[in-house]
């Protein structure tokens, strides 16, 4: 039986460990990776492999030649375009008449692959995809089998709403040659993106072997480091060229190591290599061929490959050191950091940790390095949250990090347009803008400051001005003590998961554009977009609803900037208002359980003032909260229903809410005869449903706090009701929310659980998992940003609904404990 391994990675986000190999030749443990893969298969077997090649193919061609010194026999088939996983092994199929195996050179595995061929001719399948669990899954292609392990489902590189497994698709799969017919040759395409789903539509048979080997897919550093301490560790079944010495350490042919130096394992000493009196090599350490390691230098969790040198007194914690580096005399590595091929560290410097130094580089004696030389500073991992990037100012979020990230913004926007930037008038905004505005005008892009505004002033702003897209950054609602950064696209929506993802891709390999000085980008004011939304505010308005006839409104906790850009707005309606408790100072702010304790202040004030509604804009001004004279606070879920009742009142046919939302909503369509469409819980996925179903109208009630409040009132008055009534006439409904903590590696196993026990439930994926029941229904759903799980339930009755919510909060808390 024949083997294809897929060699033609470039390995990107391995940098700088691949500036000068393909990604499948970065060693571990002293040989590349593809060498382990090939003794892989060798060992079960296969001895006729074929090997796709697209970056750096001689690399590969003159270290392994035909394959023979290893005992197989190697084929090379190469790329001229990039043809996609599928299309790069269809590139290959003269050499494959028969079934055969399909392998990737760049992923370090133990999988026994002899059970995983005897599954698939057991099962007469046409494909057989060879899964395993993971903790995050994240980063892979999903998948969902049946008892039998036909393939129900797989997801590529879905959200945490969409992790309903920890199994995920390892890149090694058998196939039938009748799999290549579906698609032509030299058309670019997938496995898990086009062929796998292809043959899913078709109902052809498409099994998933569950194998419990060891795999590891080395995408990034961190994964590199984990692979090699995994074999360090006893995790992996490979062959290590060195000998096993005992406690815990590998010995290579020709080693001098001095009786006064100290070697704790687990370790692996290479061959040639010189370890001086004094020396400290311990706790999950590699050195490659023919490193020096010189006295009283100390080493640990640190990988060094062939021709290091590290000098005396030196100290390497967590660190990888390439081919041919000299770390000199009293210097220091830290964690996270790597150093590339043949750059020397000079005495005594400090390179502090997540630092990385790219090939031939000479850092001079004495320098602390913070800042990867050249490209930047650090990679990030989930930098985007489920509504763009928060944390604190300048301890999570710095003026350098926002240098980056409105350059790698700017550089995947479409050319030709300015993007425009606003924030709030925090200090903290204001001062962080500055850094973004100089990532993107060095990029050479125009930017347009809008100032400080109100985000849906900032979402107007964007879309009158024709913007390729835009940035606002204001306090957090949540905590004080943090900022929020929103991206924009140009009609002012959220900006999409994808295009989050490719700028956190960007940041992650330090590709930025940088333009010469009389390249770079201008920055022009545009003092008029408040006005100029208010201005459309005002021409949209009815004003006989409005103005003086119309009911009295109380205006709750307004903060200064909501207060100087909504007040004039309403005085130009001539909105009859009323203010409760303005902040003045910026240190007076309310937390929002401070704020609900003076609820029922305000509703006393409805009462005495005769006033129709009271209400509180959130600081962004996109968020609206409602209070009738009965202390009833309308939020959340009672605000939904209000403006689906709203909407299907003023003859609006579709309503779109979060998958999370009461049925309540659903109650009241049928009583309109409307129709409601569920979406993910995401503001940026429900923002393009409305955009896409051209529902306008909702988009305004539900993130543009001051519209919407106007349009609340022009019905009122045109009702001639207060708000208390409509309220009244909403149905009962009883929801409950809870959150349980769940760590970010069981999150994928939970959801597989729940849904192997839910088989026979009436089950919804749309966001999450939701179990539906004769009681009501229940959502689970893995939060984005921390590592806890939200539960929502509904039931008939109060008691119902906890019930439902429990149960389930202790089946994951169940499943958590459970070992497998």
């Amino acid at each position: 039986m024949k083997a294809v391994i897929m060699a033609g990675g470039g390995g990107t986000r391995l940098r700088p460990l691949t500036c000068d190999r393909p990604k499948p030749m970065v060693p571990i443990m002293n040989k590349p990776i593809m060498e382990h893969i090939i003794s892989l298969l060798k060992k079960h077997g296969f001895r006729e492999i074929g090997v796709t090649l697209q970056y750096m193919p001689e690399a590969i061609k003159d270290y392994f030649g035909d394959g023979s010194s290893r005992g197989v026999k190697l084929n090379y088939f190469i790329e001229e375009t990039p043809l996609g996983t599928a299309g790069s092994v269809k590139n290959a199929a003269s050499f494959l008449k028969e079934t055969f195996l399909v392998i990737s050179g760049d992923a370090l595995t133990d999988i026994d692959l002899t059970s995983a061929v005897k599954f698939h001719k057991e099962k007469g399948s046409l494909a057989t995809l060879v899964l395993t669990s993971v903790h995050n899954p994240l980063e892979y292609g999903v998948v969902i089998t049946k008892e039998g392990g036909d393939i129900s489902r797989f997801l590529e590189k879905p959200s945490w709403g969409e992790v309903f497994s920890d199994r995920v698709n390892t890149g090694i799969y058998i196939l039938e040659p009748e799999a290549l017919n579906l698609f032509p040759e030299g058309v670019k395409f997938d496995f898990s993106k086009d062929l796998f789903p292809l043959l899913l539509e078709r109902k052809d048979s498409l099994f998933g072997f569950i194998s419990e080997g060891y795999w590891c897919d080395i995408v990034n550093l961190e994964q590199y480091q984990e692979a090699s301490f995994a074999i360090l560790e006893g995790k992996v079944d490979l062959d290590m060229e060195e000998k096993y010495q005992g406690n815990g350490v590998w010995l290579g042919e020709g080693a001098d190591i001095s009786s006064r130096a100290t070697i704790k394992g687990p370790v692996v000493i290479g061959e040639g290599c010189r370890v001086e009196a004094g020396a400290r090599v311990q706790d999950l350490s590699v050195l490659g061929k023919d490193t020096v390691i010189e006295k009283e230098a100390s080493l640990k969790r640190s990988i060094c490959w062939s021709g290091a040198y590290v000098g005396k007194g030196s100290e390497l914690r967590g660190t990888i050191i390439c081919r041919g580096v000299r770390i000199e005399e009293g210097a220091g590595v830290y964690e996270g950091s790597v150093i590339g091929d043949k750059s020397i560290i000079g005495k005594g410097s400090r390179v502090k940790p997540e630092t990385k130094v790219w090939p031939y580089k000479h850092i001079e004696e004495g320098s602390v390095l913070n800042e990867s030389v050249i490209w930047g500073r650090k990679s990030w991992k989930n930098l985007f949250g489920s509504s763009g990037i928060k944390g604190t100012p300048n301890r999570d979020i710095s003026p350098e990090l926002m240098v980056q990230v409105g350059n790698a913004f700017a550089s995947l926007l479409k050319e030709g347009r300015p993007l425009i930037v606003a924030s709030d008038d925090w200090k903290a905004s204001l001062m962080l803008k500055q850094a973004l505005i100089s990532g993107i005008t060095g990029a050479g892009r125009e930017v347009i400051h809008a100032g400080e505004l109100l985000a849906p002033m900032a979402r107007f702003a964007f879309k009158e001005g024709k913007a390729s897209g835009g940035i606002y950054l204001h306090r957090s609602l949540e905590d004080h003590e943090e900022i929020q950064v929103k991206f924009f696209d140009e009609k002012g929506l959220n900006l999409s998961k994808e295009m989050e993802r490719k700028i956190e891709q960007a940041c992650q390999r330090e590709e930025f554009s940088r333009v010469l000085g009389r390249e770079v980008g201008e920055v022009k004011e545009n003092s008029r977009a408040a006005s100029k939304y208010r201005e459309m505010l005002c021409r949209e308005a009815d004003r006989e609803l409005t103005g003086e006839k119309g009911n009295l409104l109380v205006l709750a906790f307004m903060e200064p900037l909501v207060y100087k850009q909504v007040i004039p707005l309403f005085k130009e309606l001539k909105v009859k208002t009323l203010l409760f408790e303005p902040f003045e100072k910026e240190d007076e702010l309310l937390s929002p359980p401070e704020i609900r304790r003076k609820i029922k202040g305000l509703s006393k004030m409805i009462r005495e003032k005769g006033a129709s509604l009271g209400a509180l804009m959130d600081r962004t001004g996109e968020n609206l909260i409602l209070v009738d004279e009965k202390e009833r606070i309308i939020e959340g879920d009672y605000f939904t229903a209000l403006i689906s009742y709203l909407l299907f009142r003023e003859k609006e046919e579709v309503v779109a809410v979060p998958v999370s939302t009461s049925g309540v909503v659903d109650k009241i369509a049928e009583r309109f005869e409307g129709t409601v469409i569920r979406t993910k819980t995401s503001p940026s996925f429900i923002m393009e449903e409305l955009d896409q179903k051209g529902l306008d109208f909702q988009y305004v009630l539900q993130f543009d706090a001051a519209a919407a409040l106007i349009s609340i009132l022009q019905f009122l008055n045109r009702e001639e009701k207060s708000l208390s009534q409509i309220i009244d006439e909403i149905p009962e409904f009883h929801l409950t929310q809870k959150r349980i903590e769940c760590p970010w590696s069981a999150k994928g196993k939970v959801m597989r659980k729940l849904i192997e026990e839910c088989r026979e439930e009436k089950v919804e994926l749309v966001d999450g998992i939701k179990i539906h029941s004769p009681q009501g229904w229940v959502l689970i759903l893995p939060d984005p940003e921390e590592p806890y799980y939200q539960v929502y339930g509904e039931g008939y009755n109060e008691e119902v609904s906890q019930s439902l919510t429990n149960f389930y909060i202790d089946k994951i808390r169940e499943i958590q404990k459970k070992k497998e």
